[in-house]
């Protein structure tokens, strides 16, 4: 990062310029150098740390549009605040307590006259040395008499949740101020659908979104700060939507996997190429791009015959890259 007359932000030999577009998908805390002298690695360590939040704040100040600002994705990482913003939005959400505390968790099922779930903060695996298998964080059903010891509460803060009795799951992905919705249906009706979809038992299909709940996601979107993200909603038996969280660097991709009709590339793509504050249908120009399908065909290809793909070929080419002003 190069801070003269004209601040400029080098990301590996390419310099951000006005106008640029920059997705941070997941930014990851740098790797030292294992050559650094023991007493000065953790010197080194809150360097590289100060140095990726300048590098990743510092963006926000550039003339280009960055996906999703750095400050809204450290806010909205926040499960509380996720519920909060939710809630201010018109978005239903389920009654929840964020704890640590014997006596509170007691409580709170105790008083919660509907069926309690519990949820990590973070998703996390588990896999011995000495074993094959893994274990992973995922949502359960938790009853009173299922609570272990007071003290094996209090080692780590866990989400007590009214359980929502669903027909189905939604995953809706929202770019800019469009929404898309789509059903997710397990032959098991598991209550954490994650784990189907990776053994792949599930099946995706393109719903509408209710009018009340699309305007309480785009509100969401303008109060949090984010142009981009992923919100897992539940459907109860009656049709309501209940809000249970959004992922702003959540994966997507899969959802064309599922089903190919829902071409969430070429969206993506359409999205991230358009100028801010377009408002041109994605669906107008989502024909300029492959759909995952035949990127992924081309990408074998290229294996097979073990080439590179011509990038500036490509970029001389691509067709969105003169159209837009």
């Amino acid at each position: 990062m190069l801070l003269d007359e004209e601040p400029r932000v080098a990301l590996g030999p390419d310099v951000v310029e006005p106008g640029d577009v920059i997705w941070i998908r997941r930014l990851e805390q740098a790797v030292g150098n294992p050559k650094v002298d023991e007493a000065d690695k953790k010197f080194a360590e809150m360097e590289y740390r100060s140095f990726h939040d300048a590098v990743a704040y510092f963006l926000e100040t550039l003339p280009v549009r960055v996906i999703n600002r750095f400050s809204a994705s450290r806010l909205i990482k926040n499960k509380s605040v996720q519920l909060q913003f939710a809630r201010s939005c018109g978005l239903r959400i389920p009654r929840a307590l964020m704890s640590n505390s014997p006596r509170g968790i007691k409580d709170f099922l105790d008083h919660n006259g509907n069926r309690t779930i519990c949820k990590s903060f973070t998703p996390h695996l588990w896999q011995p040395q000495s074993a094959s298998g893994v274990a992973v964080t995922e949502t359960f059903e938790l009853t009173r008499d299922q609570l272990p010891g007071d003290e094996v509460l209090t080692y780590a803060p866990g989400i007590y949740q009214e359980m929502v009795v669903k027909q189905f799951d939604i995953r809706t992905v929202f770019m800019g101020e469009r929404v898309y919705s789509y059903a997710l249906r397990n032959p098991l009706n598991a209550l954490d659908w994650r784990s189907d979809a990776g053994l792949g038992n599930i099946e995706v299909e393109i719903v509408p979104t209710p009018s009340d709940v699309e305007r309480g996601i785009v509100a969401f979107a303008r109060s949090s700060g984010l142009s981009f993200g992923s919100i897992d909603f539940a459907v109860d038996m009656h049709g309501n939507w209940w809000f249970l969280e959004v992922n702003e660097r959540g994966q997507f991709l899969w959802l064309d996997q599922f089903n190919p009709e829902i071409k969430i590339q070429e969206k993506f793509c359409a999205f991230l190429t358009a100028p801010e504050g377009s408002t041109q249908l994605l669906e107008e120009r989502e024909g300029l791009f492959p759909s995952l399908g035949e990127y992924t065909k081309t990408c074998e290809e290229q294996n097979v015959k073990q080439e590179s793909p011509d990038i500036a070929a490509a970029t001389a080419s691509s067709p969105y890259m003169s159209q837009e002003p």
